[in-house]
C-alpha cells in the first residue's frame, strides 16, 4: 500500500508536467516556431547567396555548414529579437490566455501552490526553447549545406592595375571560423538562460494585464524600446548588453544570424551572467507573486 501510494503522486506529477507541454501544442506557438526558423534560414541564404555572386562569403555565414556553428546560430536566434517576440506569443497564449478566460482559478482548485504551477510553466517553455533551438541549428546546417552545393563561392579574378604588369590574381577567401562543440553547448545554455528571463518577463505580463494581447506588447515592449540605451554610458546595467556578453554576438553576424546589439570589443560573460540571472529570478518571483493574488482568481472585467 505505501509503495502505491508513493507512485500515485509520481505519476500525478509527470502527467502534469507532460499536459503542460500538450498545452504548447497550438497553432500559434508552432506558428511562431516555424516562423522564426523559416526568417533564420531566409536570412543565411540571402547572404549566400549575395556573398557567392561577388566570390565572397561572410565568415559567420560560411561556418553554418558546420553543425556546431549552426547549433550556435540557432541558439543566437532565439536569445535575442525572433527568441523574445515568440518567448511572448507561448506564455500570452499560454499563461495569458487561462488568466484572460478566468479559467487560472479551475486550475488553483486542482494544484493550490501556484509555485508548482509556474513552475512547470517555465520548464515547458524552456523544453521547447531547447527543441526549437536543436531543430533550427539542424535546418540551418542543412541549408547552408545545400546552399554551398547550389551555389558554390567562386572568387573573382582581379585585374591588375592600370599602370602595372603582372598575371590576374584572386583574393584570397575570407577565413571561416567554425564553433567548437563546447562552444555550441554553451551557446545553447546561454540562450536557456535568456529564455528564462524572457519568460519571466512575459509571466509578469500576463500576471499584471491578465490579456493575451497585453502579455504580447509588455512582453516584448520594454526590451525593445530600452534598446537604443546601449548607445548610452549605462548600457553596462542594461540586459541588452547583459545578452551580448554571455553569447558574444560577433559584429559580423549582426542583422544576418541575430537581431540585437553586438558585444562590445571586452565581453564579461560571468558578470553578463549573474546579471541576467539575478533579473530573470526577480522577475519569476514577481510573477509567482501576482499569479497567486486574488486578483489573478477573478475574471477580466
Amino acid at each position: 500500500m505505501m509503495a502505491g501510494s508513493r507512485r500515485r503522486p509520481t505519476r500525478r506529477e509527470g502527467a502534469a508536467w507532460a499536459g503542460e507541454l500538450r498545452a504548447l501544442w497550438t497553432a500559434p506557438v508552432w506558428g511562431a516556431t516555424a516562423a522564426v526558423m523559416v526568417v533564420a534560414l531566409a536570412l543565411v541564404g540571402r547572404s549566400w547567396m549575395a556573398g557567392a555572386s561577388y566570390g565572397v562569403i561572410d565568415p559567420s555565414v560560411a561556418a553554418l555548414t558546420s553543425l556546431p556553428s549552426a547549433l550556435r546560430a540557432a541558439a543566437w536566434q532565439f536569445a535575442t529579437l525572433l527568441g523574445l517576440v515568440l518567448t511572448a506569443v507561448a506564455v500570452a497564449t499560454g499563461l495569458g490566455q487561462t488568466l484572460e478566460g478566468g479559467t487560472w482559478s479551475a486550475l488553483r482548485l486542482y494544484e493550490n501552490r501556484v509555485g508548482i504551477l509556474w513552475a512547470r510553466k517555465i520548464g515547458a517553455l524552456l523544453a521547447l526553447s531547447l527543441a526549437a533551438q536543436i531543430v533550427t541549428g539542424v535546418v540551418l546546417w542543412a541549408g547552408a549545406s545545400a546552399f554551398a552545393w547550389l551555389w558554390p563561392v567562386r572568387p573573382r579574378a582581379v585585374p591588375p592595375g592600370l599602370g602595372g604588369g603582372g598575371a590576374v590574381h584572386a583574393p584570397p577567401p575570407l577565413p571561416v571560423e567554425t564553433a567548437t562543440w563546447g562552444q555550441a553547448v554553451g551557446a545553447i545554455v546561454g540562450a536557456l538562460l535568456v529564455q528564462f528571463l524572457f519568460i519571466s518577463l512575459a509571466g509578469v505580463a500576463a500576471a499584471l494585464l491578465r490579456s493575451v494581447i497585453g502579455t504580447i506588447a509588455l512582453g516584448v515592449g520594454p526590451l525593445l524600446v530600452t534598446a537604443p540605451l546601449v548607445m548610452l554610458p549605462a548600457a553596462p546595467f542594461l540586459p541588452h548588453r547583459w545578452i551580448a556578453d554571455v553569447l558574444n554576438l560577433p559584429s559580423e553576424a549582426q542583422y544576418q544570424l541575430y537581431f540585437w546589439n553586438q558585444a562590445p570589443p571586452d565581453p564579461a560573460p560571468l558578470i553578463g551572467g549573474l546579471g541576467l540571472a539575478g533579473l530573470a529570478a526577480a522577475a519569476a518571483v514577481a510573477a509567482w507573486a501576482g499569479l497567486r493574488s486574488e486578483r489573478a482568481l477573478r475574471p477580466v472585467d
